[in-house]
């Protein structure tokens, strides 16, 4: 059990280094994946977001409509699913991404300065089994609900 609570102190000082850095851009720790996202994937259906990042609807759908409003991202409906929207980057969006992308590199060199490179891949590889299996736990349970 300890380390979840170590996963959650680093979670919640990364979201704090990430809105002190993010604030000038008018970003926050929660808003800043969608803009790298799109602009990686100019077109993304929105309902997409949701399943890449395994966070509620709802939760993009406020975030996108503030991303919007500010003008860093462009909805356009989806020429083949009129229910779907495709999200692009503005110009803003494509100035602001370079530098969201190096706060959250600098962000991670900083809290693994004094690993090695074999520490920091194990580290990945490591978190990203965790976060797979955490995801597959729920979902199957989830599964298992809605069978009922």
């Amino acid at each position: 059990m300890e380390w979840i609570r170590w996963l959650s102190v680093a979670d919640r000082y990364a979201k704090m280094d990430l809105d002190r850095h993010l604030a000038p851009l008018g970003l926050n720790s929660s808003q800043h994946m969608y803009i790298v996202r799109v602009c990686r994937s100019p077109g993304v259906q929105q309902d997409q977001l949701a399943e890449i990042f395994h966070i509620h609807p709802s939760n993009v759908t406020r975030s996108i409509a503030y991303l919007e409003k500010e003008g860093f991202l462009r909805r356009e409906q989806n020429p083949r699913d009129k229910r779907t929207s495709r999200l692009y980057p503005t110009d803003r969006a494509q100035q602001a991404c370079g530098r969201i992308e190096e706060i959250c590199e600098n962000w991670q060199h900083a809290v693994t300065a004094d690993f090695t490179e074999e520490e920091t891949a194990l580290l990945n590889r490591l978190l990203l089994r965790v976060a797979g299996s955490a995801v597959a736990r729920i979902e199957s349970q989830n599964a298992g609900e809605e069978e009922k």
